[in-house]
């Protein structure tokens, strides 16, 4: 009950997450190419499933990042939210669990699984201390980011079916045919350009960012817009890379449409 205590107790938590970035930062090796802090257990041995994490060059500056923000969404909140104050704490702390989950997960279906938990808490933000039209914009992300996230589940089923393996890595070393390879970067490309967001599958991004509170914007903006990115990196560009190259044509064409097209949206806008 007590809204002064939560947001200490919040803090405390986003503050340990902040430090433990530290060490992870202080012993990295950035000499190695390998996977590093790596844990790696038996989750469900009948359908070849790890709870695999570990971290590299590139997951290592998201979750330092990702550490970051969580201080900052919460000193946010401190004087600014006063409805369901605890409820609005922990979606954000759980928000962060998920998005470094992302990062740091090197088993596909794991990698899947907390994609699409770390649209919850957001959904929930927008849903709940969001705008006068937070309905709409809380069910537009969420109906965007699921049907994207469904061609990415059936391209990784494919693949595991090709290797008997979800990790990643092994999905790297297998040479794909041309067809398969064009599907799986199809596959892929759809929900990777749905969270970055690229046009003209942008839509849902300003309506969630304009409904959405300040925490959820910061968290939108600095940390779930590079899970697109990101994905891009880990999984289209070293699993297909000779379609991923063919096709560069269209993501930069696709990136400069969005470039000039959100500078005139910018223009017209009389709203800061």
């Amino acid at each position: 009950d007590s809204h002064k205590l939560c947001r200490f107790i919040a803090l405390f938590f986003a503050l340990i997450t902040l430090a433990l970035c530290w060490p992870l930062v202080s012993h990295f090796n950035p000499g190695d190419y390998q996977y590093q802090v790596v844990e790696d257990y038996n989750w469900v041995p009948m359908f070849h499933l790890r709870y695999a994490l570990g971290v590299d060059g590139i997951s290592l500056l998201f979750v330092v990042l990702t550490g970051f923000t969580n201080v900052i969404v919460i000193l946010a909140a401190w004087g600014s939210i006063r409805y369901k104050v605890p409820q609005y704490l922990a979606i954000f702390l759980f928000a962060t669990g998920m998005m470094n989950a992302v990062f740091c997960a090197t088993d596909s279906i794991l990698f899947y699984v907390f994609w699409e938990a770390g649209m919850v808490p957001v959904y929930l933000a927008i849903g709940m201390w969001g705008g006068q039209k937070r309905t709409y914009a809380a069910m537009k992300f969420f109906l965007f980011t699921f049907l994207g996230s469904i061609f990415m589940l059936v391209a990784i089923v494919y693949m595991n079916f090709k290797t008997h393996s979800f990790a990643i890595a092994d999905f790297q070393n297998v040479n794909f045919s041309h067809t398969e390879s064009q599907w799986i970067f199809w596959g892929l490309l759809v929900a990777f350009a749905v969270k970055v967001p690229m046009w003209p599958v942008h839509t849902w991004l300003p309506d969630a960012h304009t409904e959405a509170p300040a925490g959820g914007s910061v968290v939108l903006a600095a940390l779930m817009l590079k899970l697109g990115g990101y994905g891009l990196l880990r999984f289209s560009m070293p699993i297909v890379p000779g379609v991923h190259a063919n096709y560069q044509w269209l993501l930069i064409f696709l990136s400069l449409v969005a470039v000039i097209y959100v500078g005139f949206a910018s223009i017209m806008q009389k709203d800061m």
